[in-house]
């Protein structure tokens, strides 16, 4: 991995393994509502005996929501394991540089989580839309949505708050030197 001209080997953090796997968890759920969908939409084709018109029923539209998700999943893999570039405004240096990454990549990973549990609620309201023929809005997606502000947030505040750290080390790394050299 490298943040601008330093490389270094990646450190994957036991937040981010639980992250993932919470993530498949999301995924896996994703694929069991169309999985039950398409079941029950089977079943109640094989079960209509009237004249009724069961082509409307068709669950194979909640498959998009299922690719949806796999591509959120790969794309937030790419972004985690791509090189980043090192940011003008904060101060990374060699020391740093694995916190700074491990803090992108832990943002990723939330970010993709709440990601996929929003596209679950999704995936959710349209079978729902499908079956009932009703269409109605979840709170739980702007609730979601603020989470996502929420993590970028202190995401921000995390970052700002290493690159502190990092100024106030050298600058008394400084001042060691500048008495070294006085005395």
């Amino acid at each position: 991995m490298k943040v601008g001209e330093y490389s270094f080997k990646r450190r994957y953090t036991a937040a981010q393994i639980v992250v993932d796997i919470v993530s498949l968890g999301a995924l896996a759920y994703i694929g069991y509502v169309i999985y039950l969908c398409a079941m029950d939409i089977d079943k109640l084709k094989s079960l209509n005996r009237t004249d009724a018109d069961m082509s409307m029923f068709d669950w194979r539209p909640l498959l998009i929501w299922a690719a949806v998700g796999a591509a959120i999943f790969a794309a937030s893999f790419v972004l985690i394991f791509r090189n980043k570039k090192k940011p003008e405004k904060l101060c990374i240096t060699e020391n740093n540089a694995v916190r700074y990454c491990n803090i992108i990549d832990t943002c990723i990973s939330c970010v993709r989580l709440v990601l996929l549990i929003a596209l679950g609620e999704v995936c959710y309201l349209h079978l729902s839309a499908i079956m009932m023929r009703t269409v109605s809005f979840s709170a739980q997606l702007i609730i979601d949505a603020l989470i996502i502000v929420c993590i970028i947030i202190f995401t921000k505040m995390r970052l700002s708050a290493l690159s502190d750290s990092e100024q106030e080390r050298l600058q008394t790394e400084d001042k060691k030197e500048k008495y070294i050299v006085e005395d």
